[in-house]
């Protein structure tokens, strides 16, 4: 399994979760991403590319999309932060 690194973002965002049930399909998400870092979508709007680079990914945490990236090389998962659906243009 690869190594997952939780950046500052994702831990501010993460921490501003007030929903029992954000949470566990957030948990529930991390799992999933941990075994199969390939499930997200890499169709990534614009915008998110201009802040995060072009090899992110992002998987469905309703009303967030979770952004992360896959390094195969370092066997790791770098987990950016969460993005309000309405938040993205």
């Amino acid at each position: 399994m690869p190594r997952m690194i939780y950046t500052d973002g994702f831990l501010d965002d993460a921490a501003a979760i007030w929903s029992d049930r954000v949470q566990d399909r957030l948990e529930h998400m991390l799992r999933a991403i941990e075994a199969f870092p390939g499930i997200g979508s890499p169709d990534i709007p614009a915008s998110i590319e201009a802040v995060y680079g072009t090899c992110v990914r992002k998987a469905v945490v309703e009303p967030f999309d979770l952004i992360y990236e896959y390094d195969p090389d370092a066997d790791a998962v770098i987990v950016y932060g969460l993005i309000p659906f309405r938040a993205v243009p």
